[in-house]
């Protein structure tokens, strides 16, 4: 998980590692320290930075999308009660290689080697002194431009929870900016509030489903009283590998045996503090919509790799029996298979049979039903706080998010993209099928 190894640079000790197992092998390497600066209390962290499958190109609309890897810092101050705090989120500022976002919550890098990222550490009230620890993480993302694209093709999603297009096919061709009382019934849902993510401003999102060896970290990272909160306790059911072990130490006892398989049982609660604590947040089902069809005002798409139904050859795949192509679904697998399996070149497959999106994206269409915020919610969501506890901007279960995706256990009706028969699901329990996968404004 973390290979964890120690510098020392003018008295402030730091042990760091890198964070979360990867969803499809990113991983964080050479990590070094430098170039501590006691007048600003702000330190480097260099790093090597590698994954597979990458994607780039351009999309319907003439725009550039192409791959990043969300990289976030996280420290524990060493005489802290770690089971009560868990691990802070470190509070990054210009100066590096790599520019943080203006929040400084994290930054959108490149793979290659000697990134820089700048920490400071004073900021976060961290004494020059001090004996910290520091954990490097690593989520995949992908960079969906700006642009037009359709939204509920052939009204494969209804009307309700305030569909936006009320059931319709409709192009999207525009960001929410309307003036005065905050509506616009052309680019949002009615009644949605100025700069809403309606999917045509750039976002970015999860190349992969969250993986259980992702969450298994995010627990082990946490407080202890916010991990027995956020713990699925599923282990042996629908392929749910995430074990707890009391007598462990802090930071281990949580434990994936398949860390890349994705993530099911998981809650909306779950998601949003998975989300939040990493400085994301959710995403809304008009960006799963764009992100899953691609853009442009003429693709209409009804899968996220095109028209083709999805074959229901199967093969035995990781001691289970799932389909060869384009997705995890039609019930063979009893539960969820590696967040993004079809790219990993086992076996042939074209383009199209990876079940991939125009973007690069990944099981938009089967494996788990993903949580998002649907068209009921008119707020626009805040980026998360790097803590457990999510900005208020963010719906609860009760009103505003759903569903959308399909599942393993679906017909390929619902591994539709516009498929929106649990858009506006409201139940707070964890179930078989229910994962998550995250986003972040531009």
């Amino acid at each position: 998980m973390r290979n964890v190894c120690v510098g020392i640079l003018s008295g402030l000790i730091l042990f760091f590692g890198a964070g979360f197992v990867q969803a499809n092998n990113v991983a964080v390497s050479d990590l070094v320290l430098q170039n501590k600066d006691t007048d600003t209390s702000t330190i480097e962290v260099k790093f090597t930075l590698s994954q597979d499958n990458t994607f780039s190109g351009t999309d319907a609309n003439g725009n550039t999308f192409y791959d990043k890897i969300w990289i976030f810092v996280k420290y524990w101050v060493t005489g802290d009660d770690s089971e009560t705090t868990g691990w802070h989120h470190a509070t990054l500022c210009s100066g590096g290689t790599v520019t943080p976002t203006s929040d400084g919550k994290g930054a959108f890098c490149s793979t290659g080697a000697d990134q820089v990222l700048k920490w400071s550490y004073g900021s976060d009230g961290v004494s020059g002194s001090a004996i910290v620890k520091v954990t490097v993480n690593a989520i995949e993302m992908v960079y969906i431009p700006e642009g037009s694209f359709v939204y509920n093709v052939s009204g494969d999603g209804g009307s309700t929870y305030n569909n936006y297009g009320s059931g319709s096919q409709t192009n999207v061709t525009g960001a929410v900016s309307a003036a005065g009382d905050g509506t616009d019934t052309t680019h949002g849902p009615n009644g949605c509030a100025i700069g809403w993510p309606n999917g045509y401003s750039a976002f970015y999102l999860a190349k992969y489903e969250v993986s259980q060896g992702q969450y298994a970290d995010f627990l082990n990272m946490i407080a202890q009283s916010d991990g027995t909160s956020r713990f699925p306790d599923n282990l042996g059911n629908n392929r749910h590998t995430i074990s707890y072990t009391s007598s462990s130490d802090y930071g281990s006892r949580y434990s994936a045996s398949s860390p890349n398989r994705s993530c099911n049982y998981l809650s909306w609660d779950d998601c949003r503090a998975y989300a939040s604590w990493c400085g994301l947040r959710p995403i809304t089902e008009m960006e799963f919509e764009k992100a899953a069809r691609g853009g442009g005002t003429s693709n209409t798409n009804v899968y996220p790799w095109g028209d083709t139904d999805p074959t229901t050859t199967t093969y035995t795949f990781d001691s289970t029996t799932i389909s060869q192509y384009y997705a995890n679904f039609n019930n063979t697998s009893f539960g969820p298979v590696d967040a993004g399996h079809y790219l990993s070149q086992d076996i042939a497959r074209t383009n199209a049979q990876t079940g991939a999106s125009v973007y690069g994206v990944t099981d938009l269409a089967g494996n788990n039903w993903e949580h998002l915020i649907n068209c009921a919610h008119t707020n626009v969501p805040a980026n998360g706080t790097g803590t457990c506890s999510w900005p208020a901007s963010w719906p609860d279960p009760s009103s505003g998010k759903g569903l959308r995706g399909g599942r393993w256990s679906n017909s390929f009706l619902n591994l539709r993209v516009s498929d929106r028969v649990y858009a506006g699901w409201t139940n707070t329990v964890r179930y078989s099928d229910m994962g998550f996968r995250p986003a972040r404004t531009e």
